[in-house]
């Protein structure tokens, strides 16, 4: 499982287990997995946590091993992308593939927000980051990446 991931990702996924993994055991518990949730203002019962380290490290009765938490970490990132395409679903109202100004500005239109022709060229050139006139779904993701 791990050895799909790159080089950089498994670095990523080795710090953020290290950081998590309080007590140094190799084994993120269920109090340390709560923990982690929590940092993100999410509040899983004992229940769902028990049920994260079944699902994820079903040989473990203590806790999720790196292996498990890559698992963890590559489904919530799918997640999270999943959300982002339905999301641009939206924006993209002839559903083309792309957002282009028209769109942008019917957007902006649409939750009370009254943008000049000049302003949304302003505001799509910002998000344009291949530069190419339209907003694709790659430029939409990089969006949100580097908030």
């Amino acid at each position: 499982m791990t050895t799909e991931l790159s080089k950089e990702k498994l670095e990523e996924y080795r710090s953020a287990f290290e950081m998590f993994d309080l007590n140094n055991n190799g084994l993120i518990t269920s109090d340390e997995l709560a923990s982690m949730f929590h940092n993100f203002q999410q509040f899983p019962t004992k229940e769902e946590l028990k049920s994260m380290i079944d699902n994820y490290d079903p040989n473990s009765q203590d806790g999720i091993n790196f292996e498990g938490f890559c698992k963890l970490m590559q489904r919530s990132e799918k997640l999270d992308t999943n959300e982002m395409k339905e999301a641009f679903s939206v924006f993209d109202q002839n559903h083309d593939g792309v957002i282009d100004q028209q769109e942008l500005h019917n957007l902006m239109k649409n939750i009370g927000e009254e943008f000049t022709e000049n302003q949304i060229a302003i505001l799509m050139n910002e998000i344009d980051f291949d530069k190419d006139g339209t907003i694709s779904f790659e430029d939409f993701k990089k969006l949100f990446e580097e908030k």
